[in-house]
């Protein structure tokens, strides 16, 4: 029988906020933002239809917060900073939503950019890019950039930002072992991994005092010698005592690709967060063996391949986890909380998990720049094809261990 009273859609808090749902638009890459450093009424029409559409939080596509200056590297001025990077009219996001919705919330994801530097050297198999270690100084600069972020989008008007340490991105290439093997006060045990993100905490918190701050984390690199689920418990701990109000659990690092389906246990096409032929219940929510062995004191939000609302409702009630969180489904149905909540059409999600749509992100077929990412499979039939055959040569065109 069709359930009408969820406890998916009762209120929830993330430190000060309270949340009307316990639906989150998790953070969705949108080249264009970054590609034209300003804001777009195509982006803006995105971010009112995410609110009217009935998700209770919203969490942005990544804004990074600085920028390697490469000529400048080894002297005193080696970074462009958030200032230098920030978005044109990124207050305007906030005033669509709140517009649209006024008991939906937004939140801005800060991540690092383009940088030649890691916690440790060790290369990718998708990069001839030579790395070096970061200096402890510049590690310092580091945290003042995400600082800077973090104070401004609060000035901006945005509810809390979230901090961007999954998928192999520089925090989350601190936070692992399998990229940290520093052996210095920013590495080794997962405390000193941990560091980084304390920095960043403490320092923000002088400024911006009790405003939310979440972080997105790896349960789980698909790497040898990497977060796993017998270390992963111990780690979110640090992160939780680091001051965050909540913790995003994703996972996979895009070095893991390389690795065969049968030691993934997932189809190696990027990206390695966006599993795909999950349609059957025992394939979707992969992530939630992982947050089942938490015990924190802050809420969990579960992110990947989440896709029948029944299923969803008993996760929920279950305790471990307090929010679950969409991207894939609300890049198809913009609407899917009010049609669940509605009790119209089926319980699970159009959404096929066929990952066209980053496809898209990445090429942007038939267009100068890239423009908003859409649902190919929906939108472009023929074009879905073009985009599966990319995605299953993805990994033999862009390897290095060929």
């Amino acid at each position: 029988m069709r359930r009408y009273s969820y406890t998916i859609f009762s209120e929830g808090k993330i430190g000060q906020l309270t949340l009307s749902n316990r639906l989150v638009r998790s953070a969705t890459w949108d080249p264009s933002i970054l590609t034209r450093r300003v804001m777009t009424d195509e982006v803006l029409n995105l971010y009112r239809g995410l609110a009217i559409g009935g998700v209770g939080l919203i969490i942005t596509g990544g804004f990074p917060v600085f920028s390697e200056l490469s000529s400048d590297v080894g002297s005193g001025n080696w970074l462009s900073t958030y200032a230098d990077l920030r978005v044109k009219g990124i207050e305007k996001m906030v005033q669509v939503v709140k517009n649209a919705r006024s008991d939906c919330h937004i939140i801005a994801q800060l991540e690092n950019g383009n940088l030649s530097g890691r916690p440790s050297v060790i290369d990718s198999p998708f990069s001839r890019r030579k790395v070096r270690r970061l200096t402890v100084e510049e590690i310092s600069d580091i945290v003042d950039c995400f600082v800077e972020g973090i104070i401004d989008v609060k000035k901006a008007g945005f509810g809390g930002i979230q901090l961007h340490a999954a998928h192999g991105g520089l925090l989350s290439r601190f936070l692992s072992p399998y990229t940290n093997r520093r052996d210095d006060a920013y590495g080794g045990s997962p405390s000193n991994r941990a560091r980084i993100i304390r920095e960043i905490v403490s320092k923000a918190r002088q400024f911006v005092s009790d405003f939310p701050i979440l972080i997105k984390m790896n349960c789980t690199d698909y790497l040898e010698g990497g977060i796993e689920i017998d270390t992963f418990f111990d780690l979110a701990q640090e992160i939780e005592q680091t001051g965050v109000d909540a913790i995003e659990v994703s996972g996979g690092m895009w070095d893991c690709l390389v690795r065969s389906e049968q030691e993934l246990g997932f189809r190696p096409v990027p990206a390695p967060e966006s599993h795909t032929r999950i349609r059957s219940p025992e394939k979707q929510s992969y992530f939630l063996k992982f947050a089942e062995t938490l015990n924190l004191g802050i809420p969990v939000i579960l992110v990947g391949g989440n896709r029948d609302i029944e299923r969803l409702e008993t996760i929920v009630n279950q305790g471990k986890v307090d929010f679950i969180a969409l991207s894939r489904p609300l890049i198809c149905e913009p609407d899917l909380p009010n049609r669940w909540r509605e009790g119209r059409g089926a319980r699970t999600t159009a959404c096929i998990s066929c990952n066209s749509c980053i496809f898209a992100m990445h090429v942007h077929p038939g267009k100068p720049e890239p423009g908003l990412v859409t649902c190919v499979y929906k939108n472009d039939p023929s074009l879905h094809h073009v985009a599966q055959r990319w995605l299953a040569s993805w990994v033999r065109k862009h390897t290095l261990l060929k």
